[in-house]
């Protein structure tokens, strides 16, 4: 029986697209293309209209890398980095090597940032910037930092998903046969006609506050794909896609708050990945950056400020009191905590299953005597008698279970309980130490929280985000939504996955 030849084009091109899976689907790039848009500082919108004209629109050249990915060979790697699925880290030698069709998404983005402004010709420059938007999109979905069975693309799927929009049969065949090309599209056609509807929907949830995405100390590409890792991990997990690969609606249901925050991160993220790089007009090979640090490095070390006159500094900070009592440390961290209780209080009677994700040390315990035992420096090992003369090891500190409590975060927590918000501490301390942990937890007056959650003693990550991000997702994943995520660090806040993070003040230390 013959078939008309548009079913014919039709049945091919579907066919074919699986194997031609690129990240984000068109509908995926506009949407983090869009959200970055309206997220960019006057300097980058003025570069942006220099480079592409003054109606230029993000969304509308960010697929454009897809486009002439096929022509030109040598871009093909870019899309992506090959991190196996077991592994916890990012090893460039092993997952972003060089060949004739490139290195690696990772390898790409650091360099563009530079070729955006650097870049002497203008039409280099161009493409540079349109290879940001859709290579920034790309880290964030989660398949294109996998490396296993081609991200995705041989991992089959079927079944039938309706998600919000479909109606009757709904299979996921033809448009999706495998993982990867699931996570492209399909999940976003099945919630929303068309991707400016999807823009409003994260603008109106997840990024309606602007603690969505704390900045990180030290940022890195290879950051955000070892988060979208961690995230495929999650997404592609034997309980969630069996090897047969059949799905169906509780599948999207789980995932669909995990595809809202990637691509919500994807767009915060590409915002601030333009506002920097057309922020700076350094060029040069580093030397005027370091002599623009340290002016005086050529006539000798002359600093603004001598070391002990901070540590002076940040002593009154802590101890000194003022006419009501509390010192300016405390007077900060309250403002914070009552900011936090407001918004989770608000939050608590709005969201299913409601969380609240705190970190420890300087969050909700103070370590104060240990960082003056030890005149603001670190130490791991050693005793810690806290007698004058000594040191104070850190191990023995966290063992001793003598931190108090933080004042301000004991009471968001006892009001977070009673608003039936379900709270779940995530740490950097390791496995072994859990049980002092939860000792030095109940002493301090925490009681009935939901979970602890610490490192396995065998993994390091380059960052604590590294590790925070993906375990918040877990939560995500498992039905609750975060309404507030409160750390000491920025690195305890980077990586989404709260409806709002809450910095609490430590100018005492800084951990990436």
């Amino acid at each position: 029986m013959l078939q008309p030849i548009g079913v014919i084009c039709t049945i091919m091109v579907a066919s074919l697209y699986p194997a031609l899976a690129h990240g984000w689907g068109p509908e995926g790039h506009a949407i983090v293309a869009e959200i970055a848009q309206r997220r960019l500082d006057p300097t980058a919108r003025g570069a942006v209209h220099a480079l592409l004209g003054a109606n230029a629109s993000l969304a509308s050249l960010s697929s454009w890398a897809d486009d002439v990915r096929v022509q030109r060979t040598e871009t093909y790697n870019w899309h992506f980095v090959d991190i196996p699925l077991a592994s916890g880290d990012y090893d460039a030698a092993r997952d972003c090597r060089s060949s004739a069709k490139g290195d690696c998404v990772v390898a790409e983005i650091d360099r563009l940032g530079r070729e955006l402004r650097c870049a002497p010709a203008l039409e280099t420059r161009v493409e540079a910037l349109k290879f940001a938007v859709h290579f920034v999109a790309d880290i964030h979905q989660p398949l294109h930092a996998v490396g296993d069975e081609r991200g995705g693309n041989d991992q089959p799927v079927q079944g039938s998903v309706h998600g919000k929009i479909c109606k009757g049969q709904c299979d996921v065949a033809p448009e999706a046969t495998n993982l990867h090309a699931l996570w492209d599209s399909l999940l976003i056609r099945r919630t929303v006609w068309n991707w400016g509807a999807y823009v409003a929907r994260l603008e109106g949830a997840w990024l309606r506050s602007d603690g969505f995405e704390q900045r990180m100390t030290g940022d890195t590409a290879a950051d955000w794909a070892l988060q979208s890792h961690a995230v495929g991990r999650t997404i592609w997990a034997p309980d969630l896609v069996p090897p047969d690969g059949a799905i169906d609606d509780s599948y999207y249901e789980t995932v669909l708050p995990i595809l809202d925050q990637q691509l919500a991160l994807g767009g915060v993220r590409l915002a601030r990945f333009l506002n920097e790089a057309f922020s700076s007009s350094a060029c040069g090979d580093g030397a005027d950056a370091v002599s623009g640090t340290l002016p005086s490095a050529a006539t000798g070390l002359t600093p603004a400020s001598n070391l002990g006159d901070l540590k002076g500094e940040l002593t009154r900070y802590h101890d000194m009191r003022r006419d009501d009592g509390q010192s300016a440390y405390e007077r900060d961290q309250f403002a914070v905590g009552e900011a936090a209780t407001a918004w989770v209080k608000l939050q608590a009677a709005q969201v299913g299953r409601p969380a609240m994700v705190l970190d420890i040390d300087e969050t909700s315990l103070d370590n104060w005597l240990e960082i003056k035992r030890n005149d603001f420096g670190y130490i791991v090992k050693g005793t810690c008698t806290l007698e004058p003369g000594t040191s104070c090891g850190a191990l023995a500190w966290n063992a001793s279970g003598k931190a108090p409590a933080i004042k301000s975060t004991l009471a968001l927590f006892e009001a977070a309980r009673a608003s039936g918000v379900a709270v779940f501490f995530i740490t950097g301390r390791h496995e072994a130490e859990r049980a002092a942990t939860e000792a030095n937890l109940r002493a301090a007056g925490y009681e009935g929280w939901a979970g602890l959650i610490m490192r396995p003693d065998s993994r390091s990550t380059p960052s604590a985000a590294d590790f925070k991000a993906p375990e918040r997702a877990r939560l995500v994943r498992e039905g609750f939504t975060i309404v507030a995520n409160v750390g000491d660090q920025p690195s305890d806040l980077a990586g989404g996955y709260a409806q709002r993070s809450f910095l609490m003040p430590n100018p005492f230390y800084r951990i990436r």
